[in-house]
């Protein structure tokens, strides 16, 4: 692990120390340029296989935003994925089945090429792009992975008013984290999918949100859904300096497209915490619904940034299909540029008396200055009738010019 630090550090300063010309360079008018970094670290423990993985990668990610003219703007953005050893993994495209996945394979990559138009309170983006709504439950870039997910789509958003906002858009192609070449996962998804989402915001009483998402695939057909839904949130703030944040979210899913499965299911959310200074304390509820008999009969979030939830261990990407139950508590802290968490989960079948298992989530992160992150994560899933005991940790370090 020390040799893995020295290559990361090494690599930062070497690429940063002439990126400072080129954004000077950049200011000057061509544009705006960044450069970001990103070296990390990941093991994983799945008793289940022979042999544990160790994925050392670095991601370099440049970025290009052109001048304004007449309220239009172009991005273009590459990636490249290297790995420091490919052979310690299996990244889902190097063959390496004897190791857990860790799905950051090596690869250079378009991630985004787009125009984009504002005017008064209208925006279009046409092209390659990022799509990140709301907590990404249901649509989200999966900005975890080294290859990030984007979307050959167009977009439009629209301020009706000083507390609505209204975003539609239409999705042709998903470019997957498991990209650039497929492997035992598909690098695209070709699509047909409209989506619709709608916000209000709605003072004390928080944000409220109502989507409809038609997903569309024509290479990932069993994945095609339409969901239906409201998310709603927001923070009480009492005497004190105590304040209760909260979240409600329900959602209907249907089979939609192309999918061979007739079938309907059911989400809901509920999180409630309170918080004072530094500290923060989460209890949350989240219910994917499953059937009995039917494995099909499940409800599907397959454009989400699916690591952000039912723990870090990734065990639940797909639901099971007796769905899934997940009560968690979540314990969270800041103090002098320091940004802490500790999860618990416990999983469960929604819709059977089956414990799947538990797990312990904790990760610590700190930002120096103003180009600087260094983050440290665990993830400990203890299995009971549900996949194998999984241990994974990562540390990484992060740097933007």
């Amino acid at each position: 692990m020390r040799a893995s630090l020295t290559l990361t550090a090494g690599c930062i300063l070497f690429a940063g120390a002439p990126f400072a010309k080129a954004t000077e360079a950049a200011d000057s008018g061509f544009g705006e340029t960044q450069l970001q970094l990103r070296m990390r670290i990941e093991t994983v423990d799945e008793n289940v296989l022979p042999a544990d993985a160790t994925a050392t990668t670095l991601r370099t990610r440049l970025t290009w935003t052109s001048p304004g003219w007449n309220s239009w703007r172009a991005v273009i953005e590459a990636d490249d994925i290297r790995a420091l050893d490919d052979d310690a993994y299996n990244s889902t495209i190097n063959g390496m089945t004897s190791r857990p996945v860790v799905a950051d394979p090596a690869g250079t990559e378009l991630n985004r090429a787009a125009l984009e138009w504002q005017q008064g309170d209208w925006n279009v983006v046409l092209g390659r792009q990022r799509i990140v709504l709301d907590d990404q439950r249901f649509i989200g870039n999966v900005g975890w992975r080294q290859n990030e997910q984007t979307f050959d789509a167009a977009t439009l958003r629209w301020k009706a008013s000083k507390r609505v906002d209204v975003d539609v858009g239409w999705i042709a192609n998903v470019n997957r984290v498991f990209g650039p070449r497929s492997g035992a996962q598909a690098a695209d998804w070709r699509s047909n999918s409209p989506i619709a989402h709608a916000t209000a915001r709605l003072d004390r009483f928080g944000q409220l949100t109502v989507f409809w998402y038609g997903l569309d695939f024509d290479n990932a057909s069993e994945s095609s859904n339409a969901t239906a839904g409201l998310l709603w949130r927001g923070t009480a703030h009492f005497d004190g300096g105590w304040k209760l944040p909260w979240l409600v979210s329900v959602a209907n899913q249907s089979d939609y497209g192309d999918n061979p499965t007739d079938y309907s299911a059911r989400y809901q959310h509920l999180e409630i915490g309170m918080a004072k200074g530094p500290l923060g304390f989460k209890l949350g509820r989240e219910i994917m619904t499953g059937d009995a008999t039917t494995p099909q009969q499940r409800f599907q979030t397959p454009l989400a940034t699916l690591h952000a939830f039912q723990g870090w261990a990734d065990k639940f990407l797909v639901a099971p299909p007796q769905g899934i139950e997940d009560r968690y508590a979540m314990l969270e802290a800041n103090w002098r540029g320091f940004s802490a968490q500790l999860l618990r989960h416990d999983f469960r079948a929604e819709a059977v008396a089956r414990r799947y298992g538990t797990e312990w989530d904790a990760s610590v992160s700190r930002k120096v200055g103003k180009r600087w992150e260094l983050l440290g994560k665990l993830a400990d899933y203890e299995a009971v009738s549900f996949g194998s005991d999984t241990r994974k940790a990562w540390l990484q370090l992060t740097a933007t010019f």
